[in-house]
């Protein structure tokens, strides 16, 4: 889609389109189906158009309250945090007022920021994404509150500006990179941008080599939302409050180290419970601290389970209660399962290099009960743990 197709989207006639193509419930599968009903009585370039937002909308559920009244491109809505993360960084941002969302894509950001009462100028090179994120803006009724810039995000003037977000392109050419040094704009050059003490926040993958950090100077914020390794946000100046944390939304609750934080302790035998941590907390490094704080050892060196006698809630961690673990053994497994009546299992891999669905295959499982197989590492070898979340 060009920005001539999405300013003629934007038009009554546009909006009727749209209106119909939404009717349509189009899918990838039905995208051409829907396409042939849609431009019998709509012109094709606004009628693929309209499929194309209609199609990305019910995508943008998943991440946004409101994206039935959004305006999406693919890669823009596959780069952009959702409601949940982006609600919990306007509330880090709050203190300042006024605020700069660089590289801002169609404007998630923007939008939660602005609803949290703060003032932001978006900036983005993208003239379409530009139109988008104005579109966007005045769709939530934000319009008052957002000025969309289209300008370059190492250049444009923003005097009032008192702290800055940005959100740097991590793709090229069809490649993903992880180095912060090769975003567009990269960290150096955003960093080089404003004061040393200037508050700034960089969003970067959440693959970011955990060891490059310490040298960057910045709270490395680990987010997960439901279970889910989201991202990493490097926080400067003043919005760097520890050097690691893990956020795990939406509870809202975290985790955090000022100093490297301890190793984990010894393994130890699988006991009566094992523990899955949030990704973020794995990401972030601080599976020692938690383990240390709770009273759990891990059951390898190699692999991120802990394990404890006794059933310890904790937001950071998924319990499992354990019901069988051995070293892994095909016919062992199979005969406990079946001794159980198992005829359903639910897979988790960590740190096996077992493929979870050729096992499941050959277990050959019938009946009405239903466990978790774990298939990890303890002790050094190959491991299987059966047993239940709690």
């Amino acid at each position: 889609m060009d920005l001539a197709i999405f300013r003629e989207l934007l038009s009554p006639a546009g909006q009727r389109t749209l209106a119909a193509a939404a009717a349509l419930e189009p899918t990838e599968a039905r995208f051409l189906a829907c396409f042939d009903k849609l431009r019998k009585h709509h012109p094709a370039t606004l009628a693929k158009a309209a499929l194309e937002i209609a199609l990305l909308r019910v995508r943008g559920r998943a991440k946004f309250a409101a994206a039935d009244r959004m305006y999406f491109t693919r890669e823009a809505l596959e780069q952009s945090s959702g409601d949940i993360v982006a609600k919990y960084r306007a509330a880090r941002l709050a203190p300042f007022g006024v605020v700069a969302d660089l590289c801002c894509g169609i404007g998630g950001d923007s939008l939660a920021f602005a609803a949290s009462g703060l003032t932001v100028h978006a900036v983005e090179l993208d003239p379409l994404r530009v139109a988008m994120a104005t579109a966007n803006a005045a769709a939530l009724g934000l319009s008052g509150r957002i000025t969309v810039h289209t300008a370059d995000a190492l250049t444009v003037p923003v005097p009032d500006v008192r702290a800055a977000f940005a959100d740097p392109s991590r793709r090229a050419e069809g490649r993903r990179y992880l180095d912060p040094e090769d975003y567009t704009p990269s960290l150096s050059a955003l960093r080089e941008r404003f004061p040393p003490e200037f508050p700034l926040g960089v969003k970067v993958a959440p693959g970011v080599a955990r060891d490059d950090l310490p040298s960057v100077g910045a709270e490395a914020e680990f987010i997960s939302v439901a279970g889910e390794m989201k991202e990493c946000v490097l926080w400067f100046g003043p919005l760097r409050s520890t050097r690691y944390r893990a956020t795990v939304l939406p509870a809202g609750v975290t985790l955090f180290a000022e100093d490297e934080p301890p190793p984990l302790p010894t393994p130890e035998p699988v006991g009566e419970y094992v523990f899955d941590p949030d990704p973020a907390v794995v990401r972030a490094g601080l599976q020692g601290l938690l383990a240390e704080q709770l009273g759990l050892s891990p059951i390898d060196w190699t692999v991120t389970l802990l394990t404890g006698a006794e059933l310890v809630p904790s937001p950071f961690l998924t319990p499992y209660r354990v019901e069988f673990s051995d070293r892994y053994h095909l016919g062992r497994l199979r005969d406990h399962l079946r001794e159980k009546q198992v005829g359903r299992i639910t897979m988790v891999k960590r740190g096996s290099m077992l493929d979870s669905d050729d096992v499941t295959k050959k277990l050959k499982l019938n009946g009405p009960e239903h466990r978790m197989v774990i298939l990890t590492r303890a002790n050094g070898e190959q491991a299987m743990i059966v047993g239940n979340r709690v």
